[in-house]
């Protein structure tokens, strides 16, 4: 687009009596690029920033790789090359695949860890994949069924029947036997769990939930039904990048039917009014759904392509697993839709607490206004950016700065963001998806409960 704006600028001419500007600072222009910006380096506590993919499916899912993923009852390497190449390519720290009881259940133990020559298996219970420019990506092994088992650092049991039993169920006993093999233990799918039932979840030891599934975003039946959107509303968006009639970026097609999942968030809200509750956003890819090329030859559901729209970015002590699970169990990482910028200087505290704290009251809440980092792909514009803090689902003061906390309740924060800065990115799409847009989720403060 801004290349059909130079000749009109060049013919037209600047308007008469019009203002130098040549000395004001204008905003930089940073040409669009598929890798991730770098994250800061740390947070105002110390703590280390790692971006991470939470609910990832490998060939040990029995619907991954387009239906067949261990074809003569051999993994699909091919399969899981994209898969290791996406995590590389997006500057992954961490991931924690969760593969389905069939095939995963099947397997021995140390399989699971998807480890391939040039790895790190570290303390037989996670791998570090040695990415081509020396980037290192831990990853851990869970489960994805009912529930969903985090960081397992053994197998729930010894026999295949008893795994996939256990994987299979959602009462006490699966999620006792999963905490004890060393999962924190999530719920996948959120909006499609009644309260009722999550609570009950949570009273025998589910630490989190999802609050944003990609699945769920794309599948007209769970849209409908689930999260009460229309099941095709973003059909005409979207098919202009199937279609090829737009020159758009392909990895913005993510705009087309990105949209919050409130159903799911209300759920997070009341599960944390009543105990500590994690957030997280579920990637969910198992390359199997649209084989279909854009535009740079590269399919629509890519490992690569879907990792890159968004990312739970942790506070973590170190890089090992431990540490990294610990991050995640606690709620130090907010969910950040990285497709729309990465974000810099962003930071909630409540005195020494950080994201998923606790504190009594008294104190003051601090917001830090996020910023795109310097090398996000922007064409010159600012975006526009809007941070709400939300007490108990609702929305409590707006912008950043200090705020006296006087009520006990839930606070949690929520960045906005309308994306000027990509309109040169979007061809004739510019005007359909530049609209108002969540852009970062902040973990929950349990503040004087």
């Amino acid at each position: 687009m801004r290349l059909l704006l130079v000749p009109l600028v060049a013919c037209t001419g600047a308007p008469p009596n019009a203002p130098d500007s040549s000395g004001i600072d204008q905003p930089p222009v940073v040409p669009w690029a598929t890798a991730r910006a770098p994250l800061a380096e740390s947070s105002p506590g110390g703590r280390a920033w790692r971006r991470g993919i939470i609910h990832l499916h490998s060939h040990y899912s029995h619907d991954a790789c387009d239906g067949d993923p261990m074809p003569g009852g051999v993994p699909d390497e091919d399969c899981l090359a994209h898969l290791r190449y996406g995590l590389c390519a997006n500057a992954m720290d961490f991931a924690m695949i969760t593969d389905h009881p069939a095939h995963a259940a099947e397997q021995e133990f140390a399989d699971t860890l998807l480890s391939r020559e040039g790895d790190e298996v570290v303390d037989g219970i996670a791998n570090r994949i040695l990415c081509p420019d020396g980037h290192r990506v831990l990853t851990l092994p869970g489960i994805e069924d009912e529930l969903m088992p985090i960081g397992l650092d053994r197998p729930v049991a010894d026999t295949y029947a008893e795994r996939d039993r256990l994987y299979n169920g959602s009462d006490a006993e699966s999620l006792a036997a999963e905490i004890g093999a060393g999962a924190t233990v999530l719920q996948a799918h959120t909006e499609g769990k009644t309260l009722e039932t999550l609570l009950e979840r949570q009273a025998n030891g589910l630490a989190g939930v999802e609050i944003f599934n990609l699945h769920a975003m794309v599948d007209p039946s769970i849209r409908e039904e689930d999260l009460g959107l229309d099941s095709f509303g973003y059909i005409d968006a979207v098919g202009a990048f199937l279609s090829g009639d737009t020159d758009a970026q392909p990895d913005l097609a993510f705009l087309g039917f990105f949209q919050e999942q409130g159903v799911s968030l209300e759920r997070w809200d009341a599960l944390s009014r009543v105990a500590p509750t994690v957030g997280t956003a579920g990637t969910d890819a198992h390359e199997n759904t649209l084989p279909s090329l854009l535009s740079d030859g590269e399919r629509v559901d890519s490992y690569r392509r879907m990792m890159s729209w968004f990312s739970n970015i942790a506070l973590v002590d170190s890089d090992s697993p431990e540490d990294t699970q610990a991050a995640v169990a606690a709620g130090r990482l907010f969910v950040a839709f990285e497709i729309l910028g990465t974000p810099s200087d962003f930071h909630v505290g409540y005195g020494a607490a950080e994201m998923g704290g606790s504190g009594a009251l008294g104190g003051t809440l601090d917001v830090t206004c996020p910023t795109l980092a310097a090398t996000s792909p922007r064409d010159g514009a600012d975006p526009e950016i809007a941070v709400t803090v939300f007490k108990d689902g609702v929305a409590w003061q707006t912008d950043c700065g200090s705020f006296a906390v006087t009520e006990p309740g839930v606070y949690r924060v929520r960045v906005d963001i309308v994306p000027h800065h990509l309109v040169g990115f979007l061809d004739n799409q510019a005007g359909a998806l530049v609209r108002t847009y969540p852009w970062l989720y902040s973990n929950s403060f349990r503040l004087g409960l």
